[in-house]
């Protein structure tokens, strides 16, 4: 069966218990009917079948295809998680007894007439691994694969050429980052790089850093959060003065020149990772957004969101690992949850010019 994949894709491949943080770490994992009853009647040892007692639990609003998850312990681990991290079931009956999503994932399978396309999620540390050490624009190619799963997200062909031109535009290395984002957003949108009311950045500070305190109790970001909070100096906090909005501002400033310094190629990093999030989500045709726009304004959260808390998370840290966990936390908040979603009603219901908000944003 042939794919359009990353270049990327051929060199992917599952890190299992060599894994730092696995991809479902503090998610609980949703599966379908049929594979619920399945595991509940499947032949194994008694000590699988308590772990598999323990773990199945049926959804509060349970359909033919999220009908039950396999919940989380509580530090946050996968019950059929081995203290090796390797998987119970998976070791004891083989690959092909595990749930469907856990046999796929990270990657995503998209279905189009003529051609399918799959890609992995950057949640994955092995799939940061792998956009870090890719140097040049990313490139895409025809693959033949055997991966065939019983449910596919099919698309229209046309949403692949709206996917295309919009990676084009963010890979024009010509320009920084966030003029290729604003020039995403003209095209789009009508968007125009405004300097009005940006003569500060304070909107952006106080929308990211509610984002933050939105998020703090999340497992996948809570320590980064923090850690970024410390270095701007107002961990604990509920509510932002003029003063501390001015210390931001400095601290800002401070930690952008040391990120220059200490990582110069942090654009073409975050270039990679959203160019690999919009071709994995199909980028601007969202399942969980209703137009280009609110796509546009999850793109530039998502963007502005990395940025202020990588620069509060790496001060003074030079450690690659480091830099991949943080990668891959994020993203296992942006792409298991409804983080797209949700910040773009939030960023809506501000009272102030979405617009100007934009603006600052893409200048963090």
């Amino acid at each position: 069966m042939k794919y359009i994949v990353p270049e990327y894709f051929k060199h992917f491949k599952c890190k299992c218990g060599d894994c730092r943080h696995s991809c479902c770490e503090g998610w609980p994992v949703r599966i379908s009917m049929k594979e619920y009853y399945r595991l509940i009647g499947i032949n194994c040892s008694k000590k699988l079948r308590s772990r598999l007692d323990c773990a199945l639990k049926i959804c509060p609003k349970p359909d033919e295809v999220s009908y039950a998850e396999i919940s989380t312990n509580w530090n946050g681990f996968c019950m059929l998680h081995r203290e090796d991290g390797l998987c119970s079931l998976q070791m004891e009956l083989g690959d092909s007894v595990q749930p469907e999503i856990c046999q796929i994932y990270p990657r995503r399978l998209v279905q189009l007439s003529e051609i399918n396309l799959c890609s992995c999620s950057n949640s994955c540390e092995a799939v940061v691994e792998l956009l870090i050490a890719l140097k040049s624009p990313m490139q895409f190619e025809i693959s033949d694969i055997s991966i065939k799963p019983k449910f596919k997200v099919k698309v229209p062909k046309h949403q692949l050429e709206d996917c295309k031109n919009a990676i084009s535009i963010l890979q024009d290395r010509t320009r920084s980052l966030p003029e290729r984002l604003f020039t995403l957003g003209n095209c789009l949108n009508g968007y125009e790089w405004c300097s009005k009311g940006t003569k500060d950045l304070f909107l952006a500070y106080q929308f990211l850093y509610s984002l933050d305190k939105f998020y703090e109790n999340n497992r996948s970001v809570s320590d980064y959060c923090r850690s970024a909070e410390q270095y701007f100096c107002i961990e604990r906090k509920d509510t932002l003065t003029t003063e501390d909005l001015m210390l931001i501002s400095e601290k800002h400033a401070f930690a952008s020149q040391y990120m220059d310094i200490i990582l110069p190629e942090w654009q073409e990093i975050i270039e990679q990772l959203l160019v690999n999030h919009m071709f994995y989500s199909n980028f601007p045709n969202s399942e969980n957004l209703d137009s280009d726009n609110d796509a546009y304004l999850s793109l530039v959260i998502i963007y502005s969101f990395i940025r202020i808390n990588l620069l509060g998370f790496m001060f003074n840290k030079t450690n690659k690992n480091l830099l991949i966990d943080f990668l891959a936390a994020m993203f296992r908040l942006i792409d298991h949850s409804y983080f797209d979603y949700a910040t773009v009603k939030l960023i809506k219901g501000m009272n102030n010019s979405v617009q100007d908000l934009v603006t600052q944003l893409l200048r963090v």
